[in-house]
């Protein structure tokens, strides 16, 4: 991605766009779209990618310590999670065993002035150079899924590193989806008759 696409991601948000950030690629790439060359010095969280990125979402962006999901709970009511479970109550993400829990990953951020509307327990998962074994010690709870208003405009942002499906369950995964276009339609619709 080009720098300049940064500003212009603001504007569209601003004027009353809405943006769906997933796993951004600012971490490695640092806005050019390109691998980082090796004498450059890799700036993870403090790539100016992920930072504004992370200034568009409403949160500060860390990638480590990555957790495995294990439990999530609706922490607002919005049209994005309608259908899905009432805010407060944990539901565990079945976890079938095996050597690896790489889909089930997750980034640690902290919240800014986003609306937060799944959080996540993570479950420390570190690689061990051949897999990421869970380790039974709990990382914390951190958001999954967040809105963020921006002048007339939301940018919608989730925070699993491989897989959403996986983190939300697929049954909650397909509520999000079809929860997701009538969202966008419905703002798409209202925008057009203001």
């Amino acid at each position: 991605m080009r720098r300049q696409w940064a500003d212009l991601l603001q504007q569209y948000v601003e004027s009353g766009g809405t943006l769906i950030i997933e796993n951004v690629p600012g971490w490695y790439t640092d806005l050019t779209g390109e691998p980082l060359n090796e004498w450059e010095k890799v700036t993870g969280d403090a790539a100016p990618g992920t930072v504004k990125f992370a200034e568009l979402s409403g949160i500060r962006f860390r990638h480590s310590p990555r957790g495995a999901v294990t439990k999530i709970h609706m922490v607002d009511e919005h049209p994005l999670t309608e259908g899905m479970e009432e805010p407060g109550q944990w539901f565990d993400i079945p976890w079938p065993g095996g050597p690896t829990s790489y889909a089930y990953l997750a980034y640690p951020v902290t919240v800014g002035s986003a609306q937060v509307l799944i959080e996540a327990e993570q479950e420390a998962c570190p690689y061990d150079g051949v897999a990421y074994v869970r380790r039974g010690t709990i990382n914390g709870v951190y958001p999954l899924l967040t809105v963020n208003q921006i002048g007339r405009g939301m940018v919608i942002r989730h925070y699993a590193d491989v897989s959403l499906t996986t983190a939300l369950g697929p049954e909650r995964f397909d509520r999000f989806c079809a929860n997701l276009v009538k969202f966008v339609r419905t703002r798409y619709n209202s925008s057009r008759t203001d």
